[in-house]
């Protein structure tokens, strides 16, 4: 497994934090679970990896 540290400003903070919110906005009230900012962050990378897979495939 690969450790990255990332450093960001109060803004990034600030989005990340809002887009967690709205991940876990999606995750039914019953749930035991919840994202984190490090799942956030894991899914966007792999979102990110799965584009880009996809354009360099295409015909």
């Amino acid at each position: 497994m690969t450790k990255l540290e990332l450093t960001i400003n109060d803004f990034y903070a600030e989005t990340l934090n809002e887009i967690v919110q709205q991940f876990n906005e999606l995750v039914p009230a019953h749930a035991s679970y919840s994202y984190s900012v490090q799942d956030v962050i894991e899914l966007l990378i792999i979102k990110e990896y799965v584009n880009y897979e996809t354009i360099l495939r295409r015909p």
